[in-house]
């Protein structure tokens, strides 16, 4: 992990340098050694004359930082806020008996104390390493802290915990190898995947995930749900929508038959409530395709949302509640 510290600097021998370098050397250095992460500070940077766009590449570059905020010093706070609109973690320093600005009062704060023995015992450096743990534990997820809606400053698809895709088509291949690497848990969630019966070894694939112990639900539309019908544009589908209703119902018996009844596997109708969007639930990952009305479901666009992003939280749930609605009685 790389750590880039925010801090006023201030000139040599002044009170600000001298608290600051207090800090860096006691407490900030020797913790992220003991956390094995590398940090440094912008008076570490060695070409003066891009000390101040190498500061924001390091910032934005950085997995998390850390900002010692005495002296409220204001290139502090912007940095900390140029940190914040990227979605990079900060730790804020604060000493022992002040407390940040109300606007950062929610933020990681770790009160220190440069006494003689809380260095000599090292309880500052041990409360740091607990701060750097609990970033540790967001496992690179970049989310801006006054609004979790914002796409992070700088960030790219793989930082990020979802990825637009155009449409929601794919190759055969593509869905053989979704249903192949499920270990824990396979969600489909939609009108009714009628089309993987047309994939050549589904059927195979779908028995030996189930088999192997993985958490296999089907859940697709009741031909008796009263929405079933509106869900339907006769100028996009064709066939009747009791046509279509027919095939949703052998696509459930084709789906039954191919996890061979694993006590980890169910296929469920949905009579109660609906669908606004297929979900597909695989581990860790999980495929958000949202019903149009004026589109083939192959060619609406498709969220893939990574179990870290806030949004996987919600569709999982209104999976999981029109399951539990459509329980068999």
């Amino acid at each position: 992990m790389r750590c880039f510290v925010i801090s006023p600097i201030g000139q040599p021998g002044s009170e600000a340098r001298e608290h600051a370098d207090d800090v860096f050397e006691c407490i900030i250095e020797p913790a992220l050694k003991d956390a094995a992460v590398d940090g440094r500070r912008a008076d570490h940077i060695k070409d003066v004359g891009r000390i101040t766009r190498q500061m924001y590449d390091d910032i934005l570059t950085s997995d998390f930082c850390i900002a010692l905020l005495h002296g409220f010093n204001p290139n502090v706070f912007y940095e900390v806020a140029v940190a914040h609109g990227a979605g990079i973690p900060v730790i804020l320093l604060m000493q022992a008996g002040h407390d940040p600005p109300f606007d950062l009062k929610d933020e990681r704060v770790f009160h220190y104390s440069l006494g003689a023995r809380a260095i000599h015992r090292r309880e500052n450096v041990r409360g740091l390493i607990e701060m750097i743990d609990s970033v540790r534990r967001l496992n690179g997820s970049r989310v801006v802290p006054f609004n979790p809606e914002l796409t992070p400053l700088g960030a790219g698809t793989a930082d990020l915990g979802y990825a637009l895709r155009p449409e929601t088509n794919a190759r055969a291949d593509h869905w053989l190898q979704l249903v192949r690497g499920a270990r824990k848990r396979l969600y489909l969630g939609g009108i009714a995947f009628a089309g993987w019966r047309g994939i050549q070894g589904m059927k195979e694939t779908l028995g030996t995930t189930a088999s192997s112990g993985c958490e296999v639900r089907v859940l697709t539309m009741d031909l008796h749900n009263p929405a079933f019908a509106t869900m339907l544009n006769p100028d996009v589908v064709a066939g009747s929508a009791a046509g279509q209703a027919t095939r949703a119902e052998e696509t459930r018996s084709w789906f039954r038959a191919a996890l061979g009844g694993a006590a980890t596997a169910e296929v469920r109708s949905i009579k109660n409530g609906m669908l606004f969007q297929q979900i597909i639930v695989c581990d860790g990952e999980m495929l958000i395709s949202p019903y149009l009305y004026t589109a083939d479901t192959g060619f609406s666009p498709r969220l893939d949302i990574k179990e870290r992003s806030p949004a996987f939280q919600v569709f999982l749930r209104e999976f999981e509640d029109l399951w539990k609605s459509n329980a068999p009685s």
